[in-house]
């Protein structure tokens, strides 16, 4: 059942009323008839409008709507809006991932979006469902709404309208064609595409009476001028240009033409419309001068679509090999791929008719240096190396060098190769070539830079655990705070490159050159703190031990290659420290050879002195020797060490000399003082005691146990006495405990009482 439709007033009889009152009791009125002619809610049959809800699910256009994502929701929604007249709108669209229907506009963006119209108080019937709604459907491109609703809607009301002044009407169409050409250029455009404005306006009417419209000729014209414009454009369109974010490889090269040969061929199909034939007509008829220049502009399409069509045949044959080579893993596998596609190159510009220009061939060269920089640079993982894992990083790098100049080695020798046949043939730019290359190849350099300096000043490295600098002394907390210090410095310009990750590999972004000019200073920074550091602890350092322990803390600095100079020169101090105690021991051993301790005898004394000059030589020897292991290399450490063992040898000789001097010295019947009384009376004291042991063989004994700490053999006859040392010495003490014994207790005795006990005391 329809409803009863409102009376309507036009504006004409709202202002024939007489007074403010008359008009304001009107208004009145006809509100209380609009409210009191309220309609009545249709009842359609289950059948009807389940065929009305159909017709709506059938109509609806959006992405990806597929026949599940109707559900029941959805669909009472719709049958909602169907038996409500006074709903005028439909929204059918998706809301995240579930469909909805509702009678009102969604007020948070959607991606599309399909709308019914329906007239004020209007009630559907299946049978005509399709002729009473308006509907269409929204996408997120307000140019692609904008021009469907001006050129299909509101244009062709403009072009009837009969009442405005030919001047008025004349510029506003004018406007109107203009600004609907330059919508659908850029709307198209951004597509990759060049679809022309076909203006309706005159199409209904014969190329006679529409040529005998002055204005209407102008205005066509106008249109004809801005085809002119985009046919142009798109004729000089002769090769694909890059964006700042992505690099043209030589597939790219191949697409581009496909993409030409599609626009042209599409261009030529919208010049065969009828439409443009009947404005084109129109202008001939009326000479316009701008309709030659359109024409020559298609005749010029054909030739173009030629070139096209050839240079996509003769680039198909890289299309395959290219396609290999974007699928290759390892930049060592690269060098493999491009003798080949280098030789298609070749091949393309001794034969290809419109691709032997040098421009185009140099082209081709640039993508292919691109294609290698882009697999160069999907290889590298940069995330892997700002986790930690710098080791494999220098890898990777390094192995991207090494490509880039494997593939310009090659380059160069099929350049020469090619030039030895056709002298001055090969006349490419090579600096065009391989700019981007070089720019990669630096970049690598730099993050090798990076990647030695995390290791160095930050510690990071995945393959081993790198201690964090210790020293000893009263001033080691102040140094290691200091390596803190550097620690800390480095790990913020660090961050500060992570922060840029993105722009490193990235040839066309010039700001890296900013950033790690940034990071270099500060490492600069770094290296002097560490020079002035490595002069501090030096300052404090008193003997090679030291000096050794030192630069093992400060070592892993010196992997730097602009702080070797310092450690060169610390390590040469120290090899110099230990060439002055050589020299030391050398003038020692000269000047005390007769010297030796008083609690030790003569010969083993000197012995003995000597040993401990050669085992604190050895010892030192020990230290630098296992030291070179890590330390930096000297050009007179060979020398010291050959003065060393040739006075460790010397040393050796001498103990050797006093061992012989010893054992001359002995009497053979050496063990004949074995036999002597224990005691005697002293001649100088009358009445006392001495001890009557020979001192040579106590001398015998005590020299004897020395030499054989030495490690030297005891002759025979004098190895008879000392080996009776322990009972010697032990009676030799028992002795003198008696005669001290014995000769105090007459000390006290005064001369009558020595008389008194003179029987017991004689000997």
């Amino acid at each position: 059942m329809e409803g009863v439709r409102r009376a309507k007033v036009t504006w004409s009889d709202d202002l024939s009323h007489n007074s403010e009152e008359e008009r304001e009791r009107e208004r009145q009125a006809q509100l209380e008839r609009e409210l009191a002619l309220v309609p009545v809610k249709p009842v359609y049959e289950p059948a009807e409008l389940q065929a009305l809800v159909s017709y709506v699910m059938d109509m609806t256009t959006l992405y990806d709507l597929r026949a599940e994502d109707w559900n029941e929701e959805t669909k009472a929604g719709i049958e909602d809006w169907i038996t409500e007249p006074k709903a005028l709108i439909l929204c059918v669209y998706f809301k995240g991932d579930k469909l909805k229907a509702a009678s009102d506009i969604p007020l948070s963006p959607v991606y599309d979006l399909t709308y019914f119209v329906r007239p004020p108080d209007f009630v559907f019937k299946a049978e005509s469902f399709h002729d009473d709604v308006v509907f269409g459907t929204f996408v997120d491109s307000v140019e692609a709404n904008m021009i469907k609703q001006l050129e299909s809607v509101f244009a062709p009301f403009f072009f009837a309208v009969n009442t405005w002044p030919d001047s008025v009407k004349s510029e506003f169409c004018s406007q109107i064609h203009t600004f609907l050409a330059k919508l659908t250029d850029m709307y198209y455009k951004m597509l990759g595409l060049t679809v022309l404005y076909i203006p309706r306006e005159g199409l209904n009417l014969t190329f006679e009476k529409a040529s005998a419209d002055r204005e209407l000729v102008k205005r066509l014209e106008g249109v004809v001028v801005y085809w002119t414009h985009q046919i142009k454009s798109c004729i000089e369109d002769q090769s694909s240009v890059a964006s700042q974010k992505e690099l043209l490889c030589p597939s790219d090269e191949y697409d581009f033409w496909v993409y030409r040969h599609e626009n042209l061929s599409a261009l030529l199909y919208q010049l065969r419309n009828p439409a443009v034939k009947h404005i084109t007509k129109i202008l001939v008829t009326t000479h316009s001068t701008f309709i030659h220049q359109f024409q020559a502009l298609c005749d010029e399409i054909n030739q173009k679509l030629k070139e096209a069509t050839s240079n996509i045949e003769y680039l198909q044959v890289i299309k395959q090999p290219c396609a290999i080579l974007e699928c290759v893993d390892d930049p060592d596998e690269i060098a493999n791929h491009v003798p080949q596609i280098i030789n298609l190159f070749r091949f393309i510009w001794m034969e290809s008719p419109y691709y032997n220009s040098e421009t185009r061939i140099t082209n081709l060269f640039k993508a292919l240096s691109n294609q290698i920089i882009i697999l160069c640079r999907n290889y590298i993982k940069l995330e892997e190396l700002f986790g930690g894992q710098t080791k494999k990083a220098l890898g990777e790098f390094s192995k991207c060098i090494d490509c880039c100049k494997r593939y310009r080695e090659i380059y160069e020798v099929m350049a020469e190769a090619h030039s030895d046949v056709n002298p001055g043939s090969w006349e490419l730019d090579i600096g065009a070539i391989f700019n981007y290359i070089d720019s990669f190849v630096q970049r690598c350099f730099d993050m090798l830079d990076v990647c030695n300096c995390m290791i160095i000043f930050g510690r990071i490295d995945e393959m081993e655990v790198i201690n964090k600098p210790m020293f000893g002394g009263a001033r080691g907390d102040q140094f290691e705070a200091k390596c803190d210090q550097i620690e800390h410095m480095f790990h913020d310009a660090l961050d500060n490159v992570k922060a840029v990750a993105d722009t490193i590999l990235d040839v066309q972004a010039p700001s890296w050159y900013d950033d790690i000019l940034q990071f270099r200073t500060v490492i600069k920074d770094i290296e002097i703190i560490i020079e002035n550091l490595v002069e501090t602890v030096f300052e404090g350092v008193n003997h090679i031990e030291e000096a050794v322990v030192a630069l093992y803390s400060l070592h892993n600095y010196s992997k730097r290659k602009s702080l070797k100079r310092i450690f060169k020169r610390k390590t040469a101090e120290v090899w110099a420290m230990f060439s002055d105690e050589v020299q030391e021991a050398k003038k020692e051993m000269v000047s005390g050879r007769g010297q030796y301790p008083t609690d030790l005898p003569s010969f083993s004394g000197r012995a003995a002195v000597l040993r401990m000059r050669k085992n604190r030589l050895a010892y030192l020897k020990k230290v630098m020797t296992d030291a070179s292991v890590w330390l930096m290399a000297c050009s007179n450490s060979e020398d010291v060490i050959m003065h060393v063992n040739r006075l460790m040898g010397a040393i050796d000789v001498a103990i050797r000399e006093l061992f012989i001097s010893w054992t001359h010295n002995l009497d053979e019947k050496c063990g004949a003082g074995l036999n002597k009384t224990l005691m005697r009376k002293s001649a100088e004291n009358p009445g006392l005691l001495e001890c009557n042991i020979d001192v040579n063989i106590l001398e015998l004994c005590k020299e004897a146990h020395h030499w054989e700490n030495l490690g030297l053999d005891i002759p025979m006859h004098a190895y008879q006495v000392y080996n009776k040392s322990k009972t010697v010495f032990y009676v030799y003490e028992s002795v003198l405990a008696v005669v001290k014994g014995y000769n105090k207790i007459l000390d006290s005795l005064s001369d009558d009482e020595r008389l008194l006990f003179k029987p017991l005391t004689t000997v």
